[in-house]
């Protein structure tokens, strides 16, 4: 899709009331992607309002009660949004479908991208309080957003609900730039160094990975375990009054929320790449995107069992896979990973090339490009 050079670039917008600005998928896939072509605005989470390669960062107020964040942000973020003038929005959060719906009233054209399946989320939420009446509530909300626009699914999984409603559909995998991730490639990774990347929460069996650990110390194993995300309140806790926390205190380094880049600078110390997630709907039916960019670093690979991710792990023979409810199948699992040297570099070198030929963003980039020059 080429553009006149003389010609004033016409601006698309980027919005998000719960993702940091800097989102692998918004940011980094995204606006980067679209910069060339667009000019791009992102408006998310952010201390400040500037420029990153060529996008536009505008700081969105990070909402500490989730109560407020999902009755209110949709009304600011709409008015944040239509001062901007843009000439197409997408918007990334289920709680802004109120804000796709008054940009429409208003005759904005709106892409909606739907990163999680959140109507069969709901039930897999412990904080949600009336789960049918609030399935209902959002069923029919997102029904009258997503009607006659764009809607972008992270996952194939989710087609099974959205094409009840939604007539124009389009998949864009969470896939890697593998380009990218080669300034993480190193030799000199340490096994028993294990690392997380992402949102912190119990469901990422933190507590079962420090038991799981403690169970590999008993056995001389000195594991240690790097943790990027922002570690909330309630977590901390629950880590901090643990009865192996004071033994492995000096074994657990957890580094808040990082941008990618930070984060993987993290991960060339490490050999092993967790992505444990307990069995929720949502999580069986999606291929987990960090996955992904453990491959494409080349760090082994430890994750769920479930058939998605087994499938997923065993045709591309970069790791294993292990039950995210027994400690002592999570540490018997690591423990395997740390038993063959020559294992571990092929498995490292498999999921190289698997994130390069199989899992490359290039393919969902296309598909992007076309959707905004048939939408914009």
């Amino acid at each position: 899709m080429e553009k006149n050079p003389t010609e004033k670039k016409k601006k698309v917008c980027q919005l998000s009331s719960l993702h940091f600005a800097l989102d692998t998928r918004i940011f980094y896939k995204y606006a980067k992607s679209l910069s060339t072509i667009f000019e791009v605005v992102v408006v998310g989470v952010h201390p400040k309002r500037e420029i990153i390669d060529g996008v536009e960062i505008i700081p969105f107020k990070e909402y500490k009660s989730r109560s407020l964040r999902l009755f209110t942000s949709w009304f600011f973020m709409f008015f944040k949004a239509i001062g901007l003038k843009a000439d197409l929005y997408h918007i990334h959060d289920p709680e802004l479908l109120p804000c796709a719906i008054l940009l429409k009233f208003f005759g904005k054209k709106v892409i909606i991208d739907v990163h999680e399946n959140i109507a069969e989320d709901i039930f897999d939420k412990d904080w949600v309080k009336n789960k049918n009446i609030t399935f209902r509530i959002f069923d029919k909300v997102e029904r009258l957003a997503c009607k006659n626009i764009p809607v972008v699914l992270a996952e194939d999984s989710y087609r099974k609900r959205y094409e009840n409603f939604a007539r124009n559909l389009i998949v864009i995998h969470n896939y890697v730039e593998p380009e990218f991730f080669t300034q993480f490639h190193t030799t000199k990774r340490n096994p028993l160094h294990l690392f997380y990347i992402g949102i912190i929460l119990e469901s990422r069996c933190i507590i079962e990975i420090m038991e799981a650990m403690e169970i590999l110390h008993n056995k001389g194993l000195k594991v240690h375990f790097h943790c990027v995300g922002q570690l909330f309140t309630r977590i901390e806790k629950l880590v901090k009054s643990h009865p192996s926390f004071e033994k492995l205190e000096s074994f657990l380094h957890f580094y808040g929320r990082k941008n990618l880049e930070e984060g993987y600078k993290i991960s060339m110390d490490c050999g092993i790449g967790l992505c444990l997630i307990k069995p929720m709907k949502n999580s069986i039916e999606s291929k987990p995107t960090k996955v992904f960019e453990y491959m494409a670093c080349g760090l082994l690979i430890l994750t769920s069992n479930f058939p998605l991710y087994k499938e997923l792990v065993e045709k591309t023979d970069c790791g294993l896979t292990t039950n995210p409810e027994s400690v002592e199948e999570i540490a018997r699992g690591i423990e395997k990973l740390l038993e063959s040297e020559i294992k571990r570099n092929v498995f490292s070198a498999n999921g190289i090339v698997a994130a390069r030929s199989l899992f490359n963003w290039e393919s969902e980039k296309q598909k992007l490009l076309k959707l905004y020059a048939d939408n914009v």
